[in-house]
């Protein structure tokens, strides 16, 4: 199944495949008895590798690396029998170790990584300007945009842990169930609940965000985690919407629509946070259950 995936790099099923290539190495990891499951992780890549060549054979190869650790950590994890949470926080960890691994070695090669970035998105805009005949934005505001966009770069590389990690939990999960291994689900959305302390982490952020000076690297840090504790809220509010609708009986289409809205439209996305964010701090939801 691995060399299968990795396979798929050279067709155009790799906009599908990309998404669940580390659900096999999660059912190896958590299937196959340790001596064969090394041979599988040494046999597999390199048969891969061998069938590939060209640029093709870099990308799966960087491909293969991201993937492998935190599938392998999310694997073991199910094969201990640990709950989902635990599980999703495996493979989240592994990926962002392995993409800062990647993104150290990078650096020490002599790549500027930020260069890189901005390279990428100025040529992306300079291509629609060409088909367009009209430029987006002025060059101040885009100069500004991109600067922003490659500072964001840590929380990129979370918020794509964390979408792989969620998407090979919910399909590795269903299978390692169907084939006898015992894998456990996360809670129902309704339950979801937030501590109490993110709600001063939250203002701790606005707080410094008006007093530390843009050009810092401390407002570096403070542009990644706000957007992180705006996501954490807005889950939040989808639970309390979950939460509203079990309780009064209502469909739960009306909370899946407000998921949809949230993704598409980005005012939706801040009053959930909103919502959210008095959930977390006061027990409305009791209210919601009368």
């Amino acid at each position: 199944m691995i060399i299968l995936l990795g396979l798929t790099v050279l067709t155009p099923l790799q906009l599908i495949t990309v998404h669940i290539a580390m659900v096999p190495i999660v059912m190896i990891a958590a299937l196959a008895p340790k001596l064969p499951m090394a041979a599988v992780y040494i046999a597999a890549p390199a048969m891969l590798l061998m069938l590939l060549s060209g640029p093709a054979w870099p990308i799966t190869a960087i491909v293969m690396a991201v993937m492998f650790v935190p599938g392998a950590a999310m694997g073991y994890m199910y094969r201990r029998g640990a709950n989902a949470v635990a599980s999703i926080t495996a493979g989240v960890v592994g990926m962002i170790a392995v993409l800062l691994a990647i993104l150290v070695s990078l650096t020490l090669a002599g790549i500027n990584i930020q260069a890189e970035i901005r390279n990428m998105i100025m040529e992306q805009f300079q291509l629609f300007t060409q088909i367009t005949g009209n430029p987006l934005f002025s060059e101040e505001a885009l100069d500004a945009a991109i600067s922003v966009a490659v500072r964001l770069l840590p929380l990129y590389i979370m918020v794509i842990a964390f979408y792989y990690a969620v998407i090979t939990h919910v399909i590795a999960r269903r299978l390692l169930n169907k084939l006898g291994v015992p894998a456990k689900a996360m809670p129902p959305v309704r339950e979801w609940r937030l501590p109490k302390s993110l709600v001063w982490y939250y203002l701790a952020v606005l707080i410094l965000e008006l007093f530390t000076p843009v050009e810092s690297g401390f407002y570096t840090l403070l542009l990644n985690v706000y957007p992180i504790l705006l996501i954490t809220f807005m889950v939040q509010g989808l639970a309390f919407y979950f939460a509203w609708a079990y309780y009064k009986g209502r469909s739960r289409a009306l909370p899946i629509a407000a998921i949809v809205l949230c993704l598409l439209f980005p005012p939706a996305m801040q009053i959930t946070s909103l919502v959210g964010l008095i959930d977390t701090a006061f027990p409305i939801r009791k209210f919601a259950n009368r």
